[in-house]
């Protein structure tokens, strides 16, 4: 072997060494072969199994993604429609993190859904998904975990009764048995307000004393507009949540309060 090989090997064992090793490192894009889902597809749910963590902080996904990820996507996935709903959900023995890249390159993030499970639910366009699931703790040992796909049906877009409505039509009841958004949909530009303390049945045939459902980081975008990026789902009190662009998906924030 010449004096040129033995460097040219030397080069080639050093840059292969550490490629990609370096935690909080960007992941590449790609991640595997695409899994092709079309509106209706069948096994549904679709049950998907892997490993979780990685090298990479999360947080280069997504300011609000937390643990350790992997370099490449968990998986990939190929809509050939948009979805209205499409719902990940991640069962493991350890506690796992989960991070969804839309087609149109909004991240949206998650950490302790069902308990220490991720679950992430979303409408999404036409194109490719990437869902990585990550490690909560950076030093704890990679985990195997099975994830669901699942298009979720359509809750029936009937109101409790009474309903209250707010001046521009938004509803403004709590107690509901299932959530009913009025005019709110996904892409709907709202204000946020402050969460007004509720007191009464939580439409599960229990009762809400003074729930407000807020943390203290949420004052600093009341009064702001943003772009709702997600219907939830009930909170505690029986008053339907969406998620905003704003804090990146982080809060629930109560439609009550809101207004357009």
């Amino acid at each position: 072997m010449t004096r040129s090989h033995v460097h040219a090997l030397v080069a080639l064992t050093l840059a292969g060494c550490c490629f990609g090793g370096r935690p909080g490192g960007t992941p590449p894009p790609g991640g595997g072969p695409a899994t092709t889902l079309a509106p209706g597809f069948t096994p549904d749910p679709m049950i998907v199994t892997g490993t979780a963590g990685g090298p990479v902080q999360a947080s280069t996904l997504g300011a609000d993604c937390r643990g350790v990820v992997g370099l490449t996507p968990n998986h990939t996935f190929t809509l050939t429609a948009p979805f209205p709903s499409l719902r990940f959900s991640v069962t493991a023995p350890a506690d796992t993190t989960m991070a969804v890249r839309s087609p149109s390159g909004q991240v949206f993030c998650n950490d302790d859904t069902n308990g220490l499970n991720p679950e992430i639910t979303n409408s999404f366009p036409a194109g490719e998904v990437q869902v990585y699931v990550g490690m909560y703790n950076q030093s704890a040992p990679p985990a195997a975990y099975s994830m669901t796909v699942t298009q979720p049906a359509a809750a029936p877009a009937v109101p409790d009764s009474p309903l209250t409505l707010g001046p521009t039509g938004i509803p403004t009841s709590c107690g509901m048995t299932r959530p009913f958004y009025g005019p709110i949909t996904v892409g709907s530009a709202v204000v946020l307000g402050g969460h007004n303390p509720y007191t009464g049945p939580d439409g599960r045939g229990g009762f809400a004393q003074a729930d407000a459902n807020w943390a203290p980081e949420m004052g600093q975008y009341v009064g702001q507009r943003t772009i709702v990026t997600e219907l939830d789902r009930l909170d505690d009190s029986g008053c339907p949540v969406v998620h905003v662009a704003i804090d990146s998906g982080r809060f629930y924030w109560r439609i009550a309060n809101m207004s357009f």
